[in-house]
């Protein structure tokens, strides 16, 4: 039987667990999908655990750049992303690997959102490395906005992209929030409205509420939006591809994501 799990902290409310069931039994294959608390401090421990018992885990919030020094192997895109999502455990070595961005390209695609630049990110942390890194390897110019400016000079250095004030969205073809406001919080918004630009795509990652501010006010505008659900859905299936070798739909992991995140 397949033992799958997701690890980070806090966890109760993933809703990983809904989406990959959903995956198993889709697919016809029996196995598990829990979710384990699992702080920072006790990361290598619980990837010992991992090791002897698990075929594969996703790893959240704090522990995706954590995990990096504890894998025997880690794909070269994650290294280049500085941050591992998904980790399959065989005999006895843990591979590490980053679908984050690939399932940020495919989430776009599915969602009809045009690969046009220049695209900006909001946020420098492992949500933004992931997004910049995918966008730039798919040809666009990337722009990074940080509320701490050092962190995204940092970021736009490292990945040979630019550095911008906020003003400048209103310049973007593409806007993506990778930052953690709006999150639990329907009232706030990373983007003044006055910077809104006046065409393309605006995608919050943010999913808890799904209707973020942020979206809502590009939605007024008439700008085309996403969710963070299409991300969370297709990361999700490109990891389970990872642990099984089969690709579970996204759109019916999106769908159980969303029932989940309702009854929540």
């Amino acid at each position: 039987m397949l033992r799958l799990a997701v690890l980070g902290s806090p966890i109760a409310h993933s809703l990983s667990p809904a989406m990959h069931r959903y995956a198993l039994s889709s697919l016809g294959l029996e196995g598990s999908y829990e979710a384990l608390e699992t702080p920072l401090e006790v990361l290598k421990d619980r990837l010992e655990e991992v090791r002897r018992e698990y075929r594969g885990v996703n790893l959240t919030i704090p522990l995706k750049e954590a995990a990096l020094p504890l894998l025997d192997w880690v794909s070269p895109e994650a290294q280049a992303i500085g941050a591992v999502n998904t980790v399959l455990s065989v005999e006895g070595r843990l591979l590490g690997f980053n679908t984050d961005a690939p399932g940020f390209l495919q989430a776009l695609r599915a969602g009809g959102i045009p690969l046009m630049g220049p695209a900006l990110i909001l946020g420098a942390g492992g949500a933004g490395r992931a997004v910049a890194w995918a966008l730039r390897e798919a040809g666009l110019e990337v722009w990074i906005w940080n509320r701490t400016w050092e962190r995204a000079l940092a970021l736009a250095e490292e990945f040979g992209l630019k550095a911008v004030p906020l003003e400048r969205a209103k310049e973007a073809r593409l806007l993506v929030n990778a930052t953690s406001v709006g999150l639990k919080d329907p009232r706030a918004t990373p983007l003044p409205a006055e910077f809104f630009p006046k065409e393309g795509a605006v995608v919050d990652l943010v999913y808890r509420p799904l209707w973020t501010r942020l979206l809502r006010e590009a939605r007024e505008r008439g700008l085309q939006v996403q969710t963070g659900l299409p991300m969370l859905a297709w990361q999700g299936a490109l990891a389970f591809r990872i642990w099984t070798g089969l690709l579970p739909d996204p759109r019916g992991m999106e769908e159980a994501a969303r029932q989940a995140l309702e009854e929540g």
